[in-house]
């Protein structure tokens, strides 16, 4: 379920940061919202990626030693810039699905600490543009957060997916994970940032 694997993911980040210092005290910082890019340089299809500040998000940084936590793609950018993404708690009206989120609500200060995009140099602009509604169509669809051998949904696979419908043929490396409930062969944001991609908006880049 969803729900419980968001408490093994937080289980598991904080069975790996034993080693931190305990007993200490830090003043509680007011994060700032991330710079964002100029609507005006941004493409249907393009991708877009977020530094998250959850305990999920930095394990995931933590395990495949990126900038990079999550991800989704640009569906819409006028009037407004929104992103179509699969999450488990953006919007807790939304729970463990694919949302359709404002770009401001997606880079929000309590959910993002920087934000890049990237527009996928492999794909002509109609197939951006037709993968970004292949992933429109799957907003409300449940996330689940599985190995590559089983059924899954979440923010990787959701684009992965949505690219193949344009290039059958398109893989990128999957990670092997085998921690906690988490065994077997996941895929990663930090290996679209290694595809071939033009960089629009690198805030943050490795």
């Amino acid at each position: 379920m969803p729900r419980l694997t968001r408490y093994c993911l937080a289980a598991t980040f904080w069975a790996l940061c034993l080693f931190a210092v305990v007993g200490t005290t830090r003043p509680t910082v007011r994060r700032r919202a991330p710079a964002l890019p100029p609507a005006h340089l941004l493409e249907v299809g393009d991708w877009v990626f977020r530094s998250g500040t959850s305990q999920e998000s930095h394990l995931i940084r933590r395990l495949s030693r990126s900038a990079y936590s999550h991800i989704g793609i640009v569906v819409e950018t006028s009037p407004e810039v929104r992103i179509v993404h699969a999450t488990t708690d953006d919007d807790p009206l939304h729970p463990d699905q694919v949302l359709l989120s404002k770009l401001t609500a997606f880079a929000a200060a309590e959910h993002a600490e920087a934000i890049a995009v990237a527009r996928p140099s492999f794909l002509s602009r109609e197939q951006r543009i037709q993968s970004a509604l292949h992933a429109r169509q799957h907003v409300g669809a449940r996330f689940v957060l599985a190995a590559r051998d089983k059924p899954h949904r979440y923010c990787t696979t959701l684009l992965r997916d949505a690219i193949r419908t344009q290039q059958p043929d398109f893989e990128l490396p999957w990670q092997t994970l085998d921690i906690a409930l988490f065994h077997g062969e996941y895929l990663m944001p930090q290996r679209f940032a290694e595809a071939d991609v033009e960089w629009i908006f690198p805030a943050l880049r490795q």
